[in-house]
């Protein structure tokens, strides 16, 4: 099968985090034996970080395309609601080039429904089945802003089958727009399989969690949480990967607790560095306010490390007993108690297992075939209402 994903773009040297999701699932359907060209629209504000026009590259087999005309922030500024004619215009000429030199493809399979909206042009003109995946947190609110529901319902309104991560995703869309969708979790790149065999246990503790430094993803509390457990053991430590917004806030509150020696944020890091930060772990935290179904707790998962988790989106279909503890959302003295409990019982997770258990769910091959299936299922409908 010949896949186009239309993506939010593709990781690089100075942004190793920017399209990670979308290349995973790239180079899962590739190694299932599907073409894959991986397309996208480029509408951020950092000019001068990439080249205007059409760039391309290939990467184990993969071709990437993608265009960069103007930030979209000054295109939604400037002309409102008709933001997205402008994108249209730029995927239809990137698709024209794409074509011409892959042929046409099977499928379309849009990343978020930004994307898939943007796509709903190429499946009307060139008379091909259209997918979207959704994974957005926004959808969790019983109220969306305006521009958020008319493009969604634009998208999902179109297309052949919708993609949603997680059982809990799949109420929501349904809750807003009346649309039924296939579930299929997130994957966990192989590279994190591989490290849990080389994992060993340090006698030093080390919590770490991984997320963009934002309100909702709540390392406020998960700072003020270690804040009150850290006390039973001076040799405990926090290392909390991403960047963001809060990271001045998160930092000055470090300090005040005297904590500068033992939570540690270290930015974005590449998937081979994360890697090596969780092979030194102990555990994982994700502190979330709002999540859908977190790729950094399979990661944990598959490297091995038992999880503490907020109950937020889908993260009761991946932890359970066996694996971690659960801790109510917003709730400081609960995942505080957590933290302890891990601390003092965390010779009862069988490593092994964990990563056993993961590779059985959410490894890349067994995720690439349930995506191929819905594939399927979006073919043979289009092929009935087009004929």
């Amino acid at each position: 099968m010949y896949i186009l994903m239309i993506a939010r773009g593709y990781p690089t040297k100075e942004d190793p985090q920017w399209g990670c999701f979308e290349q995973d699932q790239a180079e899962a359907l590739y190694n299932n034996g599907n073409k894959v060209v991986v397309l996208s629209v480029d509408n951020r504000f950092l000019w001068r970080k990439r080249k205007i026009g059409i760039t391309h590259c290939q990467k184990d087999g993969i071709d990437y395309y993608n265009i960069y005309w103007i930030p979209g922030a000054i295109t939604r500024l400037v002309l409102g609601h008709y933001n997205l004619f402008v994108k249209e215009i730029q995927i239809q000429r990137l698709y024209k080039k794409i074509e011409k030199i892959h042929g046409k493809p099977d499928v379309i399979y849009g990343q978020f429904f930004f994307n898939t909206a943007i796509a709903v042009c190429l499946q009307k003109k060139y008379g091909i089945p259209l997918i979207g995946i959704e994974h957005a947190g926004r959808f969790n609110a019983d109220k969306l802003d305006p521009i958020t529901r008319k493009m969604a319902f634009y998208a999902y309104s179109n297309v052949e089958e919708i993609i949603t991560v997680s059982q809990t995703l799949k109420q929501r869309i349904l809750y807003h727009f009346e649309r039924d969708s296939f579930v299929v979790h997130n994957l966990v790149n192989s590279i994190f399989f591989q490290a849990s065999q080389d994992r060993k246990n340090t006698e030093i503790f080390n919590f770490s969690s991984i997320g963009s430094l934002v309100y909702g993803k709540g390392f406020d509390l998960l700072i003020e949480a270690f804040s009150i457990m850290c006390k039973i053991d001076e040799k405990m430590y926090l290392t909390i990967i991403g960047e963001g917004e809060e990271r001045g806030r998160l930092q000055d509150r470090i300090d005040q607790l005297g904590l500068s020696n033992n939570i540690f944020l270290v930015g974005r890091k590449t998937k081979s560095e994360i890697v090596q930060i969780l092979n030194n772990s102990s555990a994982f935290i994700l502190p979330s306010r709002s999540e859908n179904f977190s790729v950094s707790v399979l990661e944990a998962l598959a490297v091995g490390l038992p999880v503490i988790a907020t109950l937020c989106g889908g993260i009761k279909e991946c932890i359970d007993d066996s694996n971690g503890l659960l801790v109510p959302i917003e709730d400081v003295n609960s995942l505080s108690d957590a933290m302890k409990k891990m601390y003092y019982t965390i010779d009862k997770y069988d490593s092994q297992s964990i990563s056993q258990d993961c590779f059985d769910r959410f490894s890349p091959s067994v995720i690439a075939a349930q995506l191929i299936d819905v594939f399927d299922s979006a073919i043979k409908k289009y092929s009935l209402c087009n004929n």
